[in-house]
């Protein structure tokens, strides 16, 4: 009896020390890391399973267990569960709206010790690295950037005398008015097609960033009332009931129905356009017009990668972050997702790809997000609310400073 309690005891320390060597990372051992994605799209997820499979072939003491939830709550009732039971995920691929909130919620961990140390840093574009900054550390790193575009139809500039899309704000005025067609009193075709409502009506901040303006300041102090951001909505305010066809950015826009000759749009929402014989040649891109003195910027949301405050192995989960940022990943990425590259010396063999890619990859290199901020969903609110109240006939600088004074409401309170 006693040789049986003593070989008991053994199996027994034997068991409770199993589980603390699969998490030691020694060689031999089988280390587990759990990759939650925003997004459930079909098409991403068989582009991570052949990326895992691929990287797992070449760590064999590796093992990633990949999931996704859909964009909306079901990505924040998946992270907030594990990480109030402390097994939140080892990596995380989420938006730029998560940083801030998660950050202070200490679910993301800082990666910037690794990302100093890591040999490829320099190749990733530093707009992209400043999108997954908060605070000075750097948490997550750009994989999968989404930005917007000035796109236009070549046929109708071409019929209306123009040889090429406006550069300046003065130029896309005259050309949106030359190319609106009224019948009966009602726009037929926009000249230029901006929402009138949405969820995230980013195409104001478009013209901001490119007048100049930002939404705040390197403390995190909301700057919505500003020269720069009046004067944009300024210019709204006169140019699109002239020009444009109301529509709900949620929806189809009326560009991609052939029913606009310019406008601002997500890029990757254009693709059934450009693979429809109807506009073949006749569809192109370009950067946004900026004010007279400013520099063309443009709106770009991004999905990036994380560690998660539960990881046990953030070593290993930063070596995969770098394999899916590898030069071979990123243009898989690009070849199979149509995605724009997130390094700089993929670029030109990204532009080679794609005759309009060079603009796409210029839009990611000028582009900006969302505030990096606790109060990103407010602003996104407030901002909507001011827009639709100028579009529907307030004076813009009454509206702007009624945002700016709700904005830093909101914000106090919810402090």
């Amino acid at each position: 009896m006693k040789v049986l309690k003593i070989l008991l005891a053994c199996l027994l320390s034997v068991a409770m020390l199993l589980p603390m060597c699969a998490c030691s990372g020694d060689s031999g051992d089988v280390i587990e890391l759990n990759f939650l994605r925003l997004g459930n799209d079909e098409a991403e997820k068989q582009f991570w399973l052949d990326v895992i499979a691929e990287y797992e072939a070449t760590h064999e003491n590796v093992k990633i267990n990949y999931d996704d939830a859909a964009i909306g709550d079901a990505m924040d009732v998946k992270l907030n569960s594990g990480f109030t039971s402390n097994s939140g995920p080892d990596i995380i691929g989420h938006g730029i709206l998560s940083v801030a909130s998660r950050v202070e919620a200490e679910h993301y961990l800082p990666i910037t010790e690794y990302y100093n140390n890591w040999s490829e840093k320099d190749d990733l574009m530093s707009a992209l690295v400043d999108l997954g900054t908060y605070g000075g550390e750097i948490y997550g790193l750009a994989y999968q950037p989404t930005p917007y575009v000035f796109a236009y139809r070549t046929d109708l500039l071409a019929e209306a005398g123009f040889d090429g899309p406006p550069k300046t704000w003065a130029e896309l005025e005259e050309y949106a008015r030359k190319l609106t067609v009224v019948e009966d009193g009602r726009i037929v075709q926009a000249g230029f097609a901006f929402p009138t409502a949405g969820g995230n009506m980013v195409e104001y901040d478009m013209f901001a960033f490119s007048n100049g303006g930002r939404f705040f300041t390197a403390d995190g102090q909301p700057t919505l009332n500003t020269e720069a951001n009046l004067g944009a909505l300024s210019y709204i305010a006169d140019l699109v009931p002239e020009v444009s066809i109301p529509y709900n950015n949620n929806e189809t826009n009326p560009f991609m129905v052939g029913n606009a000759a310019m406008t601002f749009i997500d890029n990757v929402k254009l693709a059934p356009m450009f693979s429809d014989p109807e506009y073949a040649d006749k569809i192109a891109i370009a950067m946004p017009p900026a004010n007279e003195g400013a520099s063309s910027m443009t709106f770009s949301g991004c999905r990036l990668l994380f560690i998660g405050k539960d990881c046990k192995n953030p070593e290993a989960a930063f070596d995969f972050i770098t394999y899916a940022l590898s030069s071979d990943v990123v243009l898989k990425r690009a070849n199979e997702l149509k995605v724009p590259v997130v390094l700089n010396s993929l670029l030109d063999e990204y532009a080679a790809l794609d005759q309009f890619n060079d603009v796409r990859a210029e839009c990611v290199a000028n582009g900006i997000g969302m505030p990096i901020t606790t109060w990103s969903t407010m602003f996104q609110k407030v901002r909507n609310e001011m827009l639709q109240a100028v579009l529907n006939g307030s004076d813009p600088a009454t509206a702007i400073a009624d945002a700016q004074t709700k904005l830093e409401q909101e914000i106090a309170n919810a402090n």
